[in-house]
């Protein structure tokens, strides 16, 4: 449920959105294909299987979200509060935004800082409430180039301390199973305690006039401190069909380098271990496209209809990684937004 509620006409508003999530399935464990792995012990499944082995899942999340834009003249700042929780995650955060317009509102300058406490339930054999912490800083640009031109531009500065591990990622050895002695059968990963990040964005939309359509393009560059480097390109057609239809076509292809600590399988642990080491293979190097349509209808002045489809799939890269790990899904959406 979103709504957005204007207090007083140009001054005040409130807006927001409560949240509940639920999910179940199953998710890779990170341990390799059995047919990869010499496991003493037992065998998890077919020990010829060459994919990866799943465990379930399922669990439920309910959060809430508001923001109060308020608005002088040329600035507008926005506080923001968030809170989530789920069986195994608590995160409570909260954002201060300001905006500023210049030049009869064709340059709007934006700044922004966030910060989130959180708390993440770690793994066997003793669960226990671990703390994790983050900072985000945004400084953002939108520039109208021309009645029909806009540009964008986004810099983004975060930091991550705490514990940021995954608590479902299991880690084995290629020769010793037994490394983790607490569990034969795989220990946790371990991550590093903290992680910078560095994100650069920029979009250009422009509207084609003879078509009575608009084309919007984006550029993402990621860095952080695990090693990782990603690029994504986006593009998206709005295709205006009368005075109530809009029908938007969509790409969107992304890159990413492989965490400098990542390993399907950790190399001969009689030798001593890395520091840090993860088997998540959405750490790994690899690609995914997205590629699909949504198309809104306008009802009547107050009621709009949205259905979309997207076909999303994910390829490793790195040559070692099972591609079996990696997931490819069809996404049906549906919804309505009411204006009153």
């Amino acid at each position: 449920l979103l709504f957005d509620v204007t207090l007083k006409e140009g001054l005040v508003a409130i807006a927001g959105e409560l949240v509940h999530d639920a999910v179940s399935g199953a998710t890779p464990s990170g341990a390799p294909p059995p047919n990869q792995w010499y496991f003493p012990f037992g065998s998890i499944g077919d020990t010829n299987s060459s994919a990866v082995p799943l465990q379930h899942m399922e669990d439920e999340r309910n959060s809430i979200s508001l923001q109060l834009p308020v608005t002088l003249e040329i600035n507008t700042l926005t506080p923001q509060f968030a809170y989530s929780q789920e069986s195994d995650y608590k995160s409570t955060g909260a954002a201060l935004n300001y905006s500023l317009a210049l030049f009869e509102k064709n340059t709007i300058l934006t700044f922004g800082w966030a910060h989130t406490w959180d708390q993440v339930l770690d793994g066997q054999p003793v669960r226990q409430w671990q703390d994790k912490s983050g900072d985000d800083f945004l400084i953002g640009c939108n520039q109208l180039l021309g009645p029909k031109t806009v540009l964008g531009l986004n810099l983004t500065y975060g930091m991550a301390n705490g514990y940021l591990n995954d608590p479902y990622r299991l880690t084995f050895g290629v020769n010793d199973p037994q490394f983790f002695v607490s569990d034969p059968s795989g220990g946790p990963e371990q991550r590093p305690d903290s992680r910078n990040k560095a994100v650069v964005r920029a979009s250009i939309t422009q509207f084609i006039t003879p078509v009575n359509a608009s084309v919007e393009g984006a550029y993402r560059y990621y860095h952080d401190t695990y090693g990782l480097d990603a690029h994504t390109v986006e593009l998206a057609w709005y295709q205006n069909i009368g005075k109530h239809v809009v029908l938007s076509p969509m790409f969107r292809y992304y890159y990413q380098s492989e965490a400098n600590f990542y390993y399907e399988i950790l190399p001969d642990t009689y030798a001593t271990a890395p520091t840090h080491f993860s088997p998540d293979w959405r750490l790994s190097q690899m690609q995914t496209f997205t590629a699909g349509v949504n198309l809104a209808v306008k009802a009547t002045k107050w009621l709009t209809f949205d259905a979309s489809y997207k076909r999303y799939v994910m390829e490793g890269l790195d040559g070692v990684t099972s591609q079996t790990a990696y997931p490819s899904a069809n996404v049906f959406t549906i919804g309505a937004r009411i204006l009153f």
